[in-house]
């Protein structure tokens, strides 16, 4: 029986022994930390004409109309985004971005002029921008088209009853200001 007793014991050891050195050859790590943020801003280009692009008072780039680029890795906190009409310093749009995640961004550049069209014709009329028709507008009423980019735009007015031409205006924006088209 000592025999045996000695013969457990001792594969109990080995055992014990082998256990030690197979835990010793698996690596233990550690909670993973959380992943470094890292995003991108996008801006996009709607406000009519080419433009300067500042982030927190540095150049980033000039950016044509309806195109858009990208600030890449931007780490955590709050930004201000400054586009300046190209080459003059004319701030056109502030905008403050506060990254908090990893991602994508988007700031869209839009023009706060506005165009107020007015109708004292004396019958409804289909109003008409640049070819589109934005709907019908009766008499004494007015509708304001606001975000409307830089550049010539075309303002037409017909009879709601028969859709025939009455006028037409071509208003050039070129600041930040509510333009009005009265219809008489």
């Amino acid at each position: 029986m000592n025999l045996k007793n000695e013969k457990i014991r001792s594969t109990a050891c080995i055992m014990i022994v082998l256990s030690v050195i197979v835990f010793s050859f698996i690596e233990c790590k550690s909670p993973e930390s959380t992943e470094e943020i890292v995003a991108s801003i996008y801006v996009s280009n709607e406000c009519g004409l080419k433009i300067d692009v500042y982030m927190d008072g540095a150049y980033k780039f000039t950016l044509e109309f309806l195109y858009y680029e990208i600030i890449e890795n931007v780490s955590p906190g709050t930004y201000e985004i400054v586009a300046k009409k190209e080459g003059t310093g004319e701030v056109i749009v502030t905008e403050i971005v506060t990254i908090t995640t990893s991602g994508e961004t988007w700031v869209s550049i839009l023009y706060s002029a506005s165009i107020n069209v007015v109708n004292q014709y004396g019958e409804p009329l289909n109003i008409y921008t640049n070819g589109n028709l934005q709907g019908e507008l009766g008499d004494g009423e007015n509708q304001v088209f606001t975000k409307v980019p830089y550049g010539e735009h075309v303002i037409e007015a017909a009879k709601a009853s028969d859709n025939s031409f009455v006028a037409s205006v071509t208003i050039n924006v070129a600041e930040e200001k509510e333009y009005t088209w009265t219809i008489k």
